[in-house]
């Protein structure tokens, strides 16, 4: 049975302690997709005031991060925030230099190919030099630019082509990532119809191990939930357009990833208006609480009046169904506030636990279904 669940997650302080904080049985259902986000703007001008080598410290510590969490694991890594010919002060491309630290600490370090990236020589010749340790793999990401050209075949065959002779890859281990990204905006039918047409296509290309990844969560909670100091419900797109896939063919190898709680195109830069939220995880859709402005009245504080609605709903779980949870019954308590990098980890905690568990619910089911067919 497919169980294993793919999020995509930054190597950010707020998810790799949710990651952290996870059960054992639930990271043992889990292989990241971890993505290093880029050093710019003010992190970086304070950067360079520290340090002469600032982008390599940066990427130490993400990788010191991951291996926290990750020792002894398999994690897929993606640097595709970076600039294609970006290099480190020594002279290093961004991803090979972190899967040697990675390698370094201990952890089974995947890396990422990029579609959208084979077109550049220099990306080439850094993917062809990568020796990857025991265990580990690589795996292709098809994003948007892929998706296109599954309108005209013959030229992405070209490059899955290509990618697979340079690489050496052996297309039954080779995981292939169907990217779709933000599908805020997007039918159900249309993102059912792109998987569909990936999944076949990159099967009959020989690829055995697929993984489709999109995320319905908006780039903004204003666009989530209108009206300030409400809630609303997220229909969760992906999870609904997988769920309908599997049952159509109950045998087919799709694997299920998204983007956890937040939007593929969210800023990591916290802004001095933003709203107090809480998105709570529920199956199919995202139970979304929304104060207001946390330069307005109660501040950060907001979250323990958000933490008592979802505790209050019909969608709360328990404390003891993961640390999240037990985070948002102590500051419901008062006993807690909590800051956005604080959140982000209760709601990726929780959510991770709860897309874990929903996944191994109904491959359970849908294999019981089967066997009586």
């Amino acid at each position: 049975m497919n169980t294993q669940y793919f999020p995509i997650v930054r190597a950010k302080a707020g998810e790799m302690e949710a990651l952290k904080r996870l059960d054992a049985s639930t990271i043992a259902r889990c292989t990241p997709i971890s993505e290093v986000t880029k050093l710019d703007g003010t992190d970086l001008e304070r950067a360079r005031k520290r340090s002469s080598t600032p982008y390599e410290d940066y990427l130490d510590k993400r990788a010191q991060s991951i291996a926290a969490v990750f020792k002894g694991k398999h994690v897929i890594l993606d640097t595709s925030q970076w600039p294609v010919g970006f290099a480190t002060e020594g002279g290093e491309q961004v991803l090979s230099y972190v899967c040697s630290a990675l390698s370094e600490l201990g952890v089974i370090v995947c890396p990422v190919i990029g579609y959208d990236r084979w077109e550049s020589i220099e990306y080439q010749e850094t993917i062809k030099s990568m020796v990857l340790p025991e265990k580990a793999f690589f795996c292709i990401r098809l994003d948007s630019i892929a998706i296109e050209d599954f309108g005209d075949l013959d030229h992405l065959d070209e490059i899955i082509e290509d990618m697979v002779a340079s690489a050496g890859l052996n297309e039954t281990s080779t995981p292939v990532l169907v990217d779709i990204g933000d599908v805020t905006r997007l039918p159900v039918q249309e993102v059912m119809e792109i998987v569909e047409t990936a999944y076949g296509h990159m099967k009959g290309l020989g690829f055995d191990y697929i993984v489709m990844s999109a995320s319905s969560i908006p780039d903004s909670i204003e666009k989530a939930v209108k009206e300030r100091d409400s809630t609303g419900l997220v229909q969760r797109k992906e999870m609904i357009v997988w769920k309908g896939f599997m049952s159509a063919n109950p045998n087919a190898s799709l694997y299920f990833g998204d983007y956890g709680i937040r939007n593929p195109r969210a800023s990591d830069i916290i802004a001095t208006n933003m709203n107090v939220k809480i998105r709570y995880t529920i199956s199919n859709a995202f139970f979304i609480a929304r104060g207001h402005s946390v330069q307005g009245e109660d501040g950060y504080a907001q979250s323990q009046k958000l933490s008592r609605v979802i505790v209050n709903s019909v969608h709360y779980r328990k404390p003891e169904f993961s640390w999240g949870d037990l985070k948002i019954m102590e500051c419901s308590l008062g006993g807690i506030t909590g800051s956005s990098t604080n959140w982000i980890s209760f709601d990726t905690n929780h959510h991770i636990k709860s897309v874990a568990a929903e996944i191994f619910e109904f491959t359970t089911q849908l294999a019981a279904v089967s066997a009586r067919v």
